[in-house]
Protein backbone atom coordinates (compact mmCIF):
# COMPACT_ATOMS: atom_id res chain seq x y z
CA UNK A 1 0.00 0.00 0.00
CA UNK A 2 1.32 3.33 -1.03
CA UNK A 3 2.20 5.87 1.69
CA UNK A 4 0.21 8.53 0.37
CA UNK A 5 -3.08 8.58 -0.95
CA UNK A 6 -3.67 8.25 -4.21
CA UNK A 7 -5.79 10.73 -6.50
CA UNK A 8 -7.11 8.83 -9.72
CA UNK A 9 -8.79 6.53 -11.11
CA UNK A 10 -6.23 4.96 -12.99
CA UNK A 11 -3.87 4.99 -9.73
CA UNK A 12 -6.62 2.87 -8.31
CA UNK A 13 -6.50 0.40 -10.62
CA UNK A 14 -2.69 -0.11 -10.65
CA UNK A 15 -2.92 -0.55 -6.84
CA UNK A 16 -5.53 -3.47 -7.36
CA UNK A 17 -3.87 -4.73 -10.73
CA UNK A 18 -0.51 -4.96 -8.08
CA UNK A 19 -2.63 -6.03 -4.84
CA UNK A 20 -5.45 -8.62 -6.85
CA UNK A 21 -7.54 -8.18 -3.98
CA UNK A 22 -8.81 -5.52 -1.67
CA UNK A 23 -11.13 -4.83 1.53
CA UNK A 24 -13.36 -1.74 1.68
CA UNK A 25 -11.03 -0.20 4.68
CA UNK A 26 -8.07 -0.47 2.06
CA UNK A 27 -9.67 1.17 -1.09
CA UNK A 28 -11.41 4.13 1.09
CA UNK A 29 -7.97 4.70 2.43
CA UNK A 30 -6.50 4.57 -0.87
CA UNK A 31 -9.14 6.98 -2.19
CA UNK A 32 -9.61 8.93 0.76
CA UNK A 33 -13.64 8.31 0.86
CA UNK A 34 -16.49 7.06 2.75
CA UNK A 35 -17.26 3.24 2.70
CA UNK A 36 -20.38 4.86 1.01
CA UNK A 37 -18.48 6.31 -1.86
CA UNK A 38 -16.33 2.63 -2.10
CA UNK A 39 -18.94 0.57 -2.30
CA UNK A 40 -20.57 2.82 -5.02
CA UNK A 41 -17.02 2.82 -6.97
CA UNK A 42 -16.81 -0.78 -6.36
CA UNK A 43 -21.15 -1.44 -7.94
CA UNK A 44 -20.29 0.30 -10.80
CA UNK A 45 -16.59 -1.32 -11.57
CA UNK A 46 -19.20 -4.43 -11.04
CA UNK A 47 -16.22 -5.48 -8.77
CA UNK A 48 -16.64 -9.24 -7.17
CA UNK A 49 -16.89 -10.05 -3.60
CA UNK A 50 -15.02 -12.96 -1.73
CA UNK A 51 -17.50 -15.69 -1.31
CA UNK A 52 -15.18 -16.94 1.71
CA UNK A 53 -13.17 -14.77 4.25
CA UNK A 54 -16.48 -12.83 5.66
CA UNK A 55 -17.33 -11.53 2.00
CA UNK A 56 -14.72 -9.14 2.69
CA UNK A 57 -12.02 -8.73 -0.27
CA UNK A 58 -13.12 -7.10 -3.70
CA UNK A 59 -11.56 -8.04 -7.25
CA UNK A 60 -12.17 -6.41 -10.53
CA UNK A 61 -13.69 -9.29 -13.13
CA UNK A 62 -10.40 -8.20 -15.58
CA UNK A 63 -8.21 -9.40 -12.54
CA UNK A 64 -9.60 -12.99 -11.42
CA UNK A 65 -8.98 -16.04 -13.53
CA UNK A 66 -11.19 -18.72 -12.98
CA UNK A 67 -10.69 -21.69 -13.61
CA UNK A 68 -12.98 -24.42 -15.63
CA UNK A 69 -15.01 -24.76 -12.38
CA UNK A 70 -15.83 -20.78 -12.76
CA UNK A 71 -13.45 -20.16 -9.59
CA UNK A 72 -10.68 -18.66 -8.45
CA UNK A 73 -8.18 -18.65 -5.62
CA UNK A 74 -6.06 -15.94 -4.50
CA UNK A 75 -3.76 -16.96 -1.46
CA UNK A 76 -7.08 -18.07 1.10
CA UNK A 77 -9.72 -15.68 -0.31
CA UNK A 78 -11.90 -17.42 -3.15
CA UNK A 79 -14.02 -15.45 -5.93
CA UNK A 80 -16.73 -17.00 -7.91
CA UNK A 81 -18.20 -16.30 -11.21
CA UNK A 82 -21.85 -17.27 -9.98
CA UNK A 83 -21.47 -14.81 -7.45
CA UNK A 84 -22.19 -15.38 -3.55
CA UNK A 85 -21.24 -18.91 -1.87
CA UNK A 86 -25.12 -19.44 -1.86
CA UNK A 87 -25.17 -18.79 -5.25
CA UNK A 88 -22.48 -21.08 -6.49
CA UNK A 89 -23.71 -23.88 -4.27
CA UNK A 90 -27.05 -23.85 -6.22
CA UNK A 91 -24.94 -23.33 -9.72
CA UNK A 92 -22.46 -26.76 -9.19
CA UNK A 93 -25.80 -28.74 -7.47
CA UNK A 94 -28.08 -27.78 -10.39
CA UNK A 95 -25.64 -29.39 -12.39
CA UNK A 96 -24.10 -32.34 -10.92
CA UNK A 97 -25.73 -35.71 -12.23
CA UNK A 98 -26.35 -37.09 -8.47
CA UNK A 99 -26.50 -34.01 -6.40
CA UNK A 100 -23.30 -33.30 -4.38
CA UNK A 101 -22.72 -34.32 -0.13
CA UNK A 102 -20.75 -31.59 1.77
CA UNK A 103 -17.45 -33.38 1.38
CA UNK A 104 -17.80 -33.22 -2.97
CA UNK A 105 -18.60 -29.38 -1.94
CA UNK A 106 -15.62 -28.95 -0.14
CA UNK A 107 -13.37 -30.41 -2.24
CA UNK A 108 -15.20 -27.82 -5.22
CA UNK A 109 -15.38 -24.96 -3.11
CA UNK A 110 -12.09 -25.34 -1.14
CA UNK A 111 -14.09 -24.59 2.10
CA UNK A 112 -16.00 -26.48 4.71
CA UNK A 113 -19.74 -25.85 2.83
CA UNK A 114 -21.07 -25.83 6.50
CA UNK A 115 -18.93 -22.80 8.05
CA UNK A 116 -19.90 -21.18 4.73
CA UNK A 117 -23.54 -21.99 5.08
CA UNK A 118 -24.20 -22.53 8.54
CA UNK A 119 -26.75 -19.04 8.96
CA UNK A 120 -28.90 -20.03 5.78
CA UNK A 121 -31.51 -22.66 6.98
CA UNK A 122 -33.02 -22.46 3.53
CA UNK A 123 -31.43 -22.23 0.24
CA UNK A 124 -34.11 -21.71 -2.79
CA UNK A 125 -33.49 -24.12 -5.60
CA UNK A 126 -31.56 -27.20 -3.57
CA UNK A 127 -32.80 -29.44 -0.88
CA UNK A 128 -30.60 -30.55 1.89
CA UNK A 129 -30.92 -33.99 2.70
CA UNK A 130 -29.26 -36.16 5.37
CA UNK A 131 -28.43 -39.47 4.60
CA UNK A 132 -26.25 -41.75 7.34
CA UNK A 133 -23.36 -38.84 8.44
CA UNK A 134 -23.45 -37.30 5.03
CA UNK A 135 -25.30 -34.51 4.14
CA UNK A 136 -26.69 -34.37 0.15
CA UNK A 137 -27.61 -31.59 -1.99
CA UNK A 138 -30.11 -32.18 -4.60
CA UNK A 139 -31.84 -29.54 -7.09
CA UNK A 140 -35.31 -28.76 -5.66
CA UNK A 141 -36.58 -28.96 -9.82
CA UNK A 142 -39.02 -32.15 -9.54
CA UNK A 143 -37.44 -33.88 -12.27
CA UNK A 144 -33.98 -33.03 -12.10
CA UNK A 145 -33.99 -33.94 -8.26
CA UNK A 146 -35.87 -37.31 -8.86
CA UNK A 147 -33.10 -37.70 -11.36
CA UNK A 148 -30.02 -36.79 -9.23
CA UNK A 149 -32.09 -39.50 -6.14
CA UNK A 150 -31.87 -42.35 -8.67
CA UNK A 151 -28.79 -41.84 -9.55
CA UNK A 152 -26.92 -41.90 -6.46
CA UNK A 153 -29.22 -43.95 -4.65
CA UNK A 154 -29.92 -46.85 -7.57
CA UNK A 155 -32.70 -48.92 -6.90
CA UNK A 156 -31.33 -52.48 -5.99
CA UNK A 157 -32.49 -55.14 -8.84
CA UNK A 158 -35.15 -57.45 -7.63
CA UNK A 159 -34.29 -61.31 -7.62
CA UNK A 160 -36.53 -61.44 -10.76
CA UNK A 161 -34.10 -59.61 -12.86
CA UNK A 162 -30.78 -60.62 -11.42
CA UNK A 163 -29.35 -63.48 -13.89
CA UNK A 164 -29.31 -67.06 -12.18
CA UNK A 165 -25.78 -68.68 -11.26
CA UNK A 166 -25.62 -70.75 -14.83
CA UNK A 167 -26.21 -67.17 -16.77
CA UNK A 168 -24.02 -65.45 -14.71
CA UNK A 169 -21.19 -67.63 -15.67
CA UNK A 170 -22.12 -67.48 -19.39
CA UNK A 171 -22.06 -63.42 -18.94
CA UNK A 172 -18.84 -62.86 -16.79
CA UNK A 173 -16.92 -65.61 -20.09
CA UNK A 174 -18.46 -63.10 -22.54
CA UNK A 175 -17.13 -60.20 -20.24
CA UNK A 176 -13.47 -61.66 -20.04
CA UNK A 177 -13.58 -62.23 -23.93
CA UNK A 178 -15.03 -58.87 -24.48
CA UNK A 179 -14.30 -56.42 -22.29
CA UNK A 180 -14.95 -53.27 -24.36
CA UNK A 181 -18.74 -54.37 -24.82
CA UNK A 182 -21.62 -52.85 -22.76
CA UNK A 183 -24.58 -54.51 -21.40
CA UNK A 184 -26.66 -54.31 -25.11
CA UNK A 185 -23.39 -55.41 -26.92
CA UNK A 186 -22.76 -58.57 -24.39
CA UNK A 187 -26.69 -59.38 -24.79
CA UNK A 188 -26.28 -59.43 -28.62
CA UNK A 189 -23.53 -61.61 -28.49
CA UNK A 190 -25.01 -64.10 -26.25
CA UNK A 191 -27.73 -63.93 -28.53
CA UNK A 192 -26.19 -64.86 -31.28
CA UNK A 193 -24.60 -67.94 -29.07
CA UNK A 194 -28.62 -69.04 -28.58
CA UNK A 195 -28.77 -67.67 -25.08
CA UNK A 196 -31.53 -65.66 -24.32
CA UNK A 197 -30.58 -63.05 -21.66
CA UNK A 198 -31.40 -59.21 -21.82
CA UNK A 199 -29.10 -56.22 -20.95
CA UNK A 200 -31.14 -55.17 -18.18
CA UNK A 201 -30.60 -58.35 -16.56
CA UNK A 202 -26.94 -58.35 -17.36
CA UNK A 203 -26.82 -54.55 -15.71
CA UNK A 204 -29.16 -56.14 -12.82
CA UNK A 205 -25.88 -58.55 -12.25
CA UNK A 206 -23.28 -55.54 -12.38
CA UNK A 207 -25.16 -53.93 -10.39
CA UNK A 208 -25.62 -56.55 -7.54
CA UNK A 209 -22.45 -58.00 -7.82
CA UNK A 210 -20.97 -54.30 -7.92
CA UNK A 211 -18.92 -55.27 -10.88
CA UNK A 212 -16.85 -52.74 -12.28
CA UNK A 213 -16.40 -51.82 -16.08
CA UNK A 214 -12.78 -51.15 -17.09
CA UNK A 215 -12.04 -47.58 -17.89
CA UNK A 216 -12.40 -48.42 -21.54
CA UNK A 217 -15.94 -50.35 -21.34
CA UNK A 218 -18.68 -48.25 -22.98
CA UNK A 219 -21.01 -46.19 -20.10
Amino acid sequence: MANLPVRSMEEVFEVFLKRKILTIDELSALMQCSFITSRRRLKQWKALTSYNQNNRFYTLPAIAQFDVTGLWHYREVSFSRYGTCKQTVVHFVRRSEQGLTNAELAEMLGENPDSLLAHFQEIPGIIRERHGRSVVYFSSDEEVYERQHRNRFPPAPSASQVPSDAEAVLILVELIHHPGMDAEELAAELQRKGHKIGPERITALFRAHQIKKKPNMKS
